[in-house]
């Protein structure tokens, strides 16, 4: 399934069902070695990540991307409430959003929900909707091929 992707002035929605159940997909968040193959958008080729995952704690991504060189992404976490939300503050190039990502089970499948909020611009929106989409379309290729495995 595709992103369903709903922007309302500078705040961004993004709804995914994935074919996992929720607490594999809720790993895809939390480990660090998964963030690392699924964080940036598509043109990312390398992801050094630092997550201390905890309420309060913090958590940096520093990707390589083709073309625009070296993104660094910092943030804390508000709340974890392992396996259905985590929230957190996230520092995008200077821009601060508050980001809720919600995981609600549906039998063996999972519905993603993510709002971000307080982007500064339009722009800086279609910019964070389109790598947070291609960053979702990493994941659900990662879960085909670990349902593959499984076979």
């Amino acid at each position: 399934m595709k992103s369903e992707v709903e922007i309302t002035g500078n705040r961004l929605r993004i709804t995914r069902i994935f074919d996992a159940p929720r607490d594999v997909v809720f790993q895809y968040w939390k480990s660090v070695d998964k963030l690392q193959q699924w964080w940036g958008c598509k043109e990312t080729t390398k992801v050094e990540s630092t997550v201390d995952f905890r309420s309060g704690g913090t958590f940096t991504h520093r990707m390589q991307i083709t073309g625009a060189g070296e993104c660094l992404i910092t943030g804390e976490y508000v709340e974890i409430v392992e396996p259905e939300r985590i929230s957190y503050r996230g520092n995008f190039g200077g821009n601060i959003a508050s980001v809720t990502v919600e995981f609600i089970a549906q039998g063996d499948r999972t519905k993603v929900i993510l709002t971000q909020e307080g982007l500064p611009n339009q722009t800086i929106v279609q910019i964070v909707a389109q790598g947070t989409t291609e960053s979702l379309d990493k994941i659900d290729r990662m879960l085909s091929g670990q349902a593959a495995l499984a076979r």
